[in-house]
């Protein structure tokens, strides 16, 4: 160790005492030479020549110094240091080229490190809980057909499915006695009304069972957690609000425990604040922000009634219990409560995943398609550098064979041409990282709230980490061509050939190959971005059956403590429609239990032509001026008016895929149905339109209306109000605020959107996906462009006297033209077909992506095929023309 030390510190003067050893071996040999009879100057000469390349002497016998001592190989590393140096100074004295290539590789790289940073948030980056692996999400599933004694009425968190259902609270017991959880808990969203701090406000909560935040592994920042006894029927009311909640409203008051808040007309005794860091499940899958938690404090009824479902449930493993044997466990459960109840668990199965998979299952796929979206833009880059570089290359040519007789070696060549790239390819990192953070802003402002996790989006380490090791991959792949072209120089041709600076036939071949592979992945991106396009303009063009236009929507939630019954809450609802049309610019008022896109109720339905077979229908209760204020037409019957009220007979309107399923071979007018045997019969009035409650990708289903004012009809509380104005509908969200706080100071107005945004929002994800796979297409499809310009135009310039020598023997301009226009046709048709090939294995990936059409769709690859050559010809054009108007005799000259 002290000798490899002495030797670090002392490397200079080793150095000069090899020096000076070999010039005093020169000098000897240039005496001996002289002694016998050769001039002085000459003998010097022939000395020196007989020595060889001192550099290189001096390399090898440092390299054996360094060996015969074991002192680290410090002479690699000073060669390295060497070969970045020289790097460093030869791209700077190219400023040009190296911008270009800087630029390009800092918009590839930019691209991948925001979708990555996108990507990384949602869907690789562990969940913010204590040993994330082991927490599970569960809810229950429908296998066949629906049991009889069975409703839904909860939000489901996670990936949606139509035969997925939340869960029944009766069943909890059972699950957690399955022997696979250390503990769960259930929890649904819970909005109430915010009084008493400032004006009234609708806030969200949830509404959670003991002991849920122990499942998460959370504990309050000031305060208790929720205890059994606060989870028990009839117990005091307790609340515990989030950290942002106590700073925004509460003033961040230390002595916030001794404080209650008013919720929905009910003092909820405050006893927690929860950490800054903590989101709950829900917080984590939408986009509304959790402000408080209360315990579900579930009624015997409720625990009794295993067909009511309407919670969400997270469970935590058993150390040693992987989800599929657990899973297993669950599967005995379910069977043993289908046989034990069959009316309410019947086909019901148990059901779990991973919590991070199951919150972002529904963005999954179209994360990793954007993902591979920009991979595909980084080759592309790749491609394009490396064509750079080979031109590069080329003229550095004689410089290479002046290396080389100077006694470099080819691995010294190669590796010089690498540290370039690497050079380029961090320069091009750094770049892109910092056009990354402006991208992702862009990204984020682009894209949809409901987005899992996308309020954590933030780069990191991970994210600079990933994008140095990227920008090294692609620094070395890029590298590589030129390096191997270098390094193939014969330094006897190359110094021959000093003057010209041209390539070989490999040269050619090697950016001919590079550029068909550009044009390939920019068709692959086409190819994609096409099918997207084509899928959402095919969506946007379905007709939803009602017209949103003008219509502003709002949710006013009254709580039950204040009007406790159905009765009650109609008529405030009756006044304020009163109120509301009289408003200068109303045109129509209506109010529902839910507006379409807003949420919805379902159930079985009867029908007096088979009173025995239950119908899954969706079902509203509605006021009379639902159809005419959301422009849905009459198609026969009557509407639903202002006599259709409690102690009349009782009616409903239909629409026509109720007619269609249910009473094909009848006229419905006259017809009854009705929810239950228990339930009165309802006798159908009308058939209007069929609408897509759910938005353009929602399918018709059976719909049935009932009149608002027959509330012993319906179980839900009416809770939205629309009104249809003439002009700007947005105009009238502080009348209509005005007229609910004068029927009820303390009532807020939420939600409040036109219908038209309602709709544009519920498309924002495939917009989202479009807008961005549209944007690669296009920046790929010009750096493809770019290729081929460069490609033809180094060929025009390496094949001048040629050209020179057609021209000189009569060929006309337009022949040269065409053999120009030919060689591109080549690289593009040889593109196109690798393109093709790629783009129909790649595109399945996005058949989940795509609306009303096939991934194999053959309007898409033919326009993406059409485009790309359309743009490719006219990138070749010019290069084609300089080659055409070529001088003859100026050509022949330079030949």
């Amino acid at each position: 160790m002290l000798a490899r030390l002495k030797y670090f510190f002392h490397r200079s003067r080793q150095a000069a005492d090899l020096r000076e050893e070999m010039r005093l071996h020169v000098e000897l040999r240039a005496q001996q030479l002289e002694q016998r009879g050769i001039p002085a100057e000459e003998a010097h000469s022939m000395a020196q020549r007989r020595f060889g390349n001192r550099a290189l002497v001096e390399d090898r016998s440092r390299e054996a110094w360094e060996q015969g001592r074991s002192a680290w190989g410090f002479s690699s590393w000073e060669r390295l240091a060497q070969d970045f140096r020289l790097a460093a100074r030869s791209l700077r004295k190219t400023p040009g080229f190296t911008a270009i290539a800087v630029l390009t590789l800092a918009l590839g790289l930019g691209m991948n490190t925001a979708v990555f940073t996108v990507v990384d948030a949602v869907m690789l980056r562990e969940l913010p809980y204590p040993q994330p692996g082991r927490l599970v999400s569960l809810w229950e599933q429908v296998d066949r057909e629906m049991p009889a004694d069975m409703s839904s009425h909860g939000s489901q968190i996670g990936s949606a499915g139509h035969s997925r259902y939340s869960v029944s609270q009766a069943n909890l017991a059972d699950y957690l006695n399955s022997g696979s959880f250390t503990s769960l808990a259930a929890y649904s969203l819970t909005p109430k009304n915010l009084i008493g701090e400032g004006a009234p406000e609708r806030i969200s909560g949830e509404t959670v069972t003991w002991p849920f935040l122990s499942v998460l592994g959370a504990k309050p920042l000031l305060g208790r957690d929720f205890l059994p006894e606060d989870d028990r029927f009839g117990a005091a009311s307790v609340v515990m609000v989030t950290y942002s909640f106590w700073q925004r409203h509460l003033g961040a008051d230390a002595q916030v425990l001794a404080r209650s808040l008013n919720l929905d007309g009910e003092p909820y005794r405050i006893i927690g604040v929860l950490p800054s860091s903590f989101r709950s499940p829900a917080q984590l899958a939408l986009p509304d922000r959790i402000d408080f938690y209360v315990p579900a404090a579930a009624s015997p009824q409720a625990l009794a009634s295993r067909g009511d479902h309407d919670v969400n449930v997270v469970c935590r493993l058993r150390p040693g219990v992987t989800v599929q044997a657990a899973q297993a466990r669950l599967s005995q459960v379910s069977s043993a409560l289908a046989r034990q109840y069959p009316d309410s668990n019947r086909n019901i199965s148990a059901v779990i995943a991973p919590l991070a998979d199951d919150l972002v299952s529904g963005v999954r796929q179209s994360l990793w398609v954007l993902l591979g979206a920009t991979g595909l833009i980084v080759l592309i880059t790749c491609v394009n550098v490396a064509n750079l570089l080979l031109v590069r290359a080329t003229g550095r040519r004689h410089e290479t064979s002046v290396r080389f007789a100077l006694g470099a070696s080819r691995l010294r060549i190669a590796r010089q041409f690498l540290v370039e790239s690497l050079l380029l390819a961090l320069a091009g990192c750094a770049a892109g990282i910092l056009l990354g953070r402006v991208l992702m802003r862009v990204l984020l402002s682009l894209a949809p709230r409901t987005i899992p996790l996308i309020g954590t989006v933030t780069m990191d380490w991970r994210v600079f980490a990933v994008a140095a090791a990227i920008a090294t991959f692609t620094g070395a792949t890029f590298g590589l061509a030129p390096a191997w072209q270098a390094a193939q120089t014969k330094a006897s041709e190359a110094l021959k050939a000093a003057a010209r600076n041209t390539g070989g036939r490999s040269q050619v071949r090697w950016r001919a190959i590079l550029t068909a592979a550009e044009v390939a992945l920019s068709l692959v991106l086409l190819v994609g971005a096409g099918l997207l396009l084509k899928s959402f303009v095919r969506l946007m063009g379905v007709d939803l059956g009602f017209q949103p236009e003008r219509v502003l929507a709002m949710n006013v939630n009254l709580p039950k403590l204040r009007y406790p019954t159905a009765e009650a809450r109609l008529q405030f609802f009756q006044r304020l429609e009163q109120r509301v049309r009289t408003l200068p610019g109303v045109q129509a008022v209506a109010y529902a239990n839910r507006l379409p896109l807003r949420g919805g109720w379902g159930g079985d339905l009867y029908t007096d032509l088979a009173p025995g077979v239950d119908n899954d229908v969706d079902k509203q209760a509605v006021s009379p001026g639902y159809f005419e204020t959301l422009g849905i037409p009459l198609l026969s019957g009557r509407w639903l008016t202002p006599a259709d009220r409690a102690g009349a007979l009782p009616v409903a309107v239909v629409n026509q895929a109720f007619v269609r399923r249910f009473m094909a071979q009848t006229d419905p007018i006259g017809h009854r149905i009705r929810s239950s045997s228990h339930a009165p019969w309802l006798t159908i009035v009308g058939v209007v339109n069929d609408i897509r409650r759910g938005g353009k990708e929602d399918k018709i289903t059976p719909q049935a209306y009932l009149a608002a004012a027959q509330t012993d009809l319906y179980p839900v509380s009416l809770a939205d109000f629309a009104v249809r104005t003439a002009g700007d509908p947005r105009r009238m969200a502080n009348a209509v605020q005005t007229q609910v706080w004068a029927l009820d100071k303390d009532q807020p107005v939420t939600a409040v959107h036109t219908l038209e945004e309602i709709v544009t929002e519920s498309a924002s994800q495939r917009r989202f996906q479009t807008i961005l796979l549209l944007t690669f297409a296009a920046v790929a499809l010009g750096l493809a462009v770019i290729g081929i310009f460069g490609v033809l135009s180094y060929s025009v310039s390496q094949r001048t006297g040629e050209l020179g020598i057609r021209l000189a023997l009569g060929a006309r301009p337009r022949a040269i033209l065409g053999l120009v226009l030919k060689q591109a046709g080549v690289l593009i048709g040889a593109g196109v077909a690798l393109g093709l090939a790629a783009a129909f294995a790649l595109t399945r990936y996005l058949q989940s992506l795509l609306f009303g059409i096939q991934p194999t769709d053959w309007t898409a690859y033919a326009a993406a095929v059409a485009l790309l050559a359309a743009i490719s010809t006219l990138a070749a054009l010019l290069p084609a023309r300089r080659g055409s108007k070529l001088d003859p005799m100026a050509a022949l000259r330079e030949e």
